[in-house]
């Protein structure tokens, strides 16, 4: 079925957004680390075998229209708890170093540490703590991500006037605005009447 841009009413240049974002979108492989000969076991498939390096790169019209992505990342979180491992690491062994010398003063040996690893204990806690925030907040965001993720693979763009829309609403928008569209910042939006609907 035709879908027709509600700007200019036109239907020849008319592309879903997913397979916008989709030629939008570019990788480019890099060297394949190959398992040793007692790492594989029973030949597995080519797949399988090692991990390829990738690299992504987007044009602006694709980072415009991709999906948004989670606020959580595993890795952030991750790289905070080694922060507090090798701050708590290096605050023992410094504690150690001054506890050794002749009559330490254990307000000393318990606080000046903190000179030297202050900062990666503060670092990996606001790494721990942010991680837990956006995890919450990609809970608290999963039923309205669902209806938006419909939403998203619905929309139409038009490079002719360079707006989005969605089939059927009549609302046409700069690709710039997709989030908003998607998740009802705005009044009138998509987003917001699927999820007044709900």
């Amino acid at each position: 079925m035709d879908v027709s841009c509600p700007v200019c009413t036109q239907t020849d240049q008319v592309i879903a957004v997913p397979g916008v974002v989709a030629a939008g979108t570019a990788y480019t492989i890099g060297r394949v680390r190959l398992p040793g000969a007692r790492e594989v076991a029973d030949l597995p498939m080519a797949a399988t075998l090692g991990a390829s390096r990738h690299v992504m790169s987007r044009t602006q019209l694709a980072v415009w229209l991709s999906f948004p992505s989670r606020h959580y990342t595993p890795w952030t979180r991750n790289q905070g708890y080694v922060l507090l491992l090798v701050a708590a690491l290096v605050h023992l062994v410094v504690s150690l170093v001054i506890a050794m010398g002749q009559d330490p003063n254990w307000g000393e040996v318990l606080l000046a540490p903190f000179c030297l690893t202050g900062l990666f204990w503060l670092v990996g806690l606001i790494n721990v703590l942010g991680a837990h925030g956006a995890r919450r907040r990609d809970a608290a965001e999963a039923p309205a991500r669902e209806q938006a993720l419909a939403v998203w693979e619905r929309l139409r763009y038009c490079p002719r006037d360079n707006v989005a829309f969605e089939p059927g609403v009549g609302v046409a928008f700069h690709p710039s605005e997709t989030r908003e569209y998607l998740f009802g910042f705005r009044p009138g939006t998509a987003g917001h009447r699927a999820g007044v609907a709900s």
